[in-house]
């Protein structure tokens, strides 16, 4: 796919083909500004159950920007893992990669590898910045983590990015998040291009399960453009003022992720705390029941902070031993 100065392409960026013979396309959305400017690569779906960074792309690129009236380019894929998208899944059922750490990925590879070295090699490394858009569980907080560069200049840049963006900013502390797919050591997309010196951030909104993902109905939708405007004004890309994010809380301060809580006993999950509310070591966050009724476990704040989501989804609220039940973090 190429498109021209002035101009905005879409189609198949490459493909693979599966055992028989069925191929398989990498969607993309190519913005070309008729000036020169700054280069925005946006992946959506990389988990593919999460669609509102999809519908924002759509929203962002094929409503607002005029490619006549934009500075630099925008790189955008609303499916990035069109494995897992056919059948709903959150990860690549044909190699069982989560997509989200399988970066840079080989050309040799597996086919969610090959489709990341793709998008490594042809889009990251001419990024200005990266987005990679994601959600959690309802209730949850809108926030964006931002990890670290061991280039300052480009980790500011990044930060400064999140931080136009509008939600609650937090940082990773080397904590683990443990998400199928995923083992020790493992970095996200974002992390990766962090560690490699690009900029990059990971916007986390609220699930699109349930929603009609109409951007006049839908607070979340409204959140995720208005986020990638505000970072596209960040970069001088197109005109205008930042502005505030509306209808969702938002954090102002430096917090960062510690860890996520786990069950040891089995059973239904009631869920006790709201997201973003301050707690204190020891309060109870979730109660766990067996199948008769009687309270097996109750789970704890493990120090002074803040659930800013829920592992599980309002249609199957139950955990096994192990599981996990929350994520939290805290203010430096």
């Amino acid at each position: 796919m190429t498109a021209k100065p002035g101009e905005i392409k879409w189609g198949p960026a490459t493909s693979v083909e599966l055992r028989d013979g069925t191929e398989v396309k990498l969607p993309v959305i190519l913005v070309n500004g008729a000036e020169d400017g700054p280069t925005l690569v946006i992946t959506a779906a990389v988990h593919p159950t999460e669609l509102v960074g999809t519908e924002a792309v759509r929203v962002v690129t094929r409503e607002i920007i005029d490619p006549k009236k934009l500075k630099g380019q925008i790189i955008a894929f609303p499916v990035t893992n069109p494995f897992g998208f056919q059948f709903g899944e959150y990860t690549s059922p044909h190699d069982g990669l989560n997509m989200s750490v399988s970066f840079p990925g080989s050309s040799q590879g597996s086919v969610t590898s090959r489709f990341a070295n793709f998008i490594w090699e042809n889009a990251t490394k001419k990024a200005t910045l990266c987005m990679d858009f994601h959600e959690n569980v309802e209730p949850c907080l809108h926030f964006s983590i931002v990890g670290y560069c061991k280039d300052p200049k480009m980790e500011k840049m990044a930060l400064e990015a999140a931080q136009s963006f509008g939600i609650t900013v937090i940082r990773p502390a080397g904590a683990r998040f443990e998400l199928p797919g995923t083992k020790p050591g493992d970095l996200s997309y974002s992390s990766t291009c962090m560690a490699n010196g690009i900029p990059a951030f990971t916007p986390e909104f609220e699930a699109s399960y349930g929603l009609t993902l109409e951007k006049d109905e839908e607070v979340t939708v409204q959140v995720a453009v208005r986020g990638v405007l505000n970072v596209m004004k960040y970069l001088k890309m197109i005109p205008g003022e930042i502005e505030e994010q509306s209808g969702i809380q938002v954090l102002h301060g430096n917090y960062e992720f510690k860890g996520m809580t786990k069950a040891n006993r089995g059973g239904l999950v009631h869920r006790l705390v709201k997201p973003g509310v301050k707690l204190k070591k020891g309060t109870p966050i979730a109660r766990i029941y067996n199948l008769y009724g009687d309270v097996v476990e109750t789970i704890e704040m493990p120090f002074d902070g803040y659930v800013w989501g829920w592992t599980l989804r309002r249609e199957f609220l139950t955990a096994q031993s192990g599981a996990t039940i929350s994520f939290c973090f805290t203010e430096l």
